[in-house]
């Protein structure tokens, strides 16, 4: 078990009784208060006071964040609160409010909860729900002008895969080293003027809806894409931290049978 860093003030018996105690990841407490990670870290040293051991791996105890679920819940019921919650909206700069939004949209909360916990009127909602649906690509195709990559190298070809070949590629992924896996949906094709060395003059380019993605720390199966996003079109890519990078990016289509 590794060991926790002590401050010079603690003794070594309390620090590891604290690291005994101390076994929730981030994740962990992400799933418990209903909260993405990134909310989870701007909890700590205000609300969350991790453990920290000598891997860097941050520890919470159950206890601190059992109690910081009942404060949360007491918070949201509490009149005063809300109405607090109805002015932090209105002095909020649009960049927090849209993260806030986009966070509860990515964890699939309801217009009502939305609008009942950031006290934010359903058209904001609703606006910023269009924007994060449609992603930087898609909405990028709908401009008049729109800004497209150049499509005249190989690295440009879209390479089309079966199931199969996605699981392998996702099996093969280096063990140990952080990916992040991204996942587009395929929702049809823009055909655009592209000037006159393309034949006819124009191009298409397809129309994709960003769903998100997740990190991995090493192989991971098929059915957990499955899991999220179900039979469809997708484009997948593997973006690498260590070194970083594309790893490879996909288009497959998935069936409820993907053999």
């Amino acid at each position: 078990m590794p060991k926790l860093r002590v401050p010079p003030r603690v003794s070594a018996k309390q620090g590891d009784d604290d690291l005994k105690l101390a076994a929730l990841t981030r994740d962990d407490v992400a799933k418990r208060l209903d909260v993405s990670i990134s909310t989870v870290r701007r909890l700590e040293g205000t609300r969350l006071h991790p453990s920290i051991d000598d891997k860097s791996v941050r520890r919470f105890k159950a206890s601190d964040v059992e109690r910081l679920a009942k404060e949360m819940q007491a918070e949201q019921r509490s009149p005063r609160n809300a109405q607090q919650a109805v002015v932090r909206a209105a002095e909020m700069p649009k960049g927090e409010l849209a993260a806030l939004v986009f966070e509860r949209l990515e964890q699939r909360h309801s217009l009502s909860e939305i609008v009942i916990a950031l006290r934010v009127p359903p058209e904001d909602v609703r606006e910023l729900y269009h924007t994060w649906l449609v992603g930087l690509w898609a909405g990028e195709l709908q401009r008049k002008e729109p800004a497209l990559p150049a499509r005249h190298t190989d690295q440009d070809v879209i390479r089309r895969v079966t199931p199969v070949q996605l699981a392998q590629l996702l099996g093969a992924l280096p063990a140990k080293q952080p990916t992040r896996i991204s996942i587009a949906r395929m929702l049809g094709e823009f055909v655009i003027p592209d000037g006159p060395e393309t034949d006819g003059g124009f191009v298409e380019y397809r129309n994709l809806a960003e769903l998100g993605g997740f990190d991995v720390s090493g192989p991971v199966a098929l059915a957990d894409i499955m899991a999220r996003v179900g039979a469809g079109e997708y484009r997948v890519s593997a973006y690498g931290f260590d070194p970083r990078g594309l790893r490879w990016e996909v288009f497959v289509r998935l069936s409820e049978d993907p053999s």
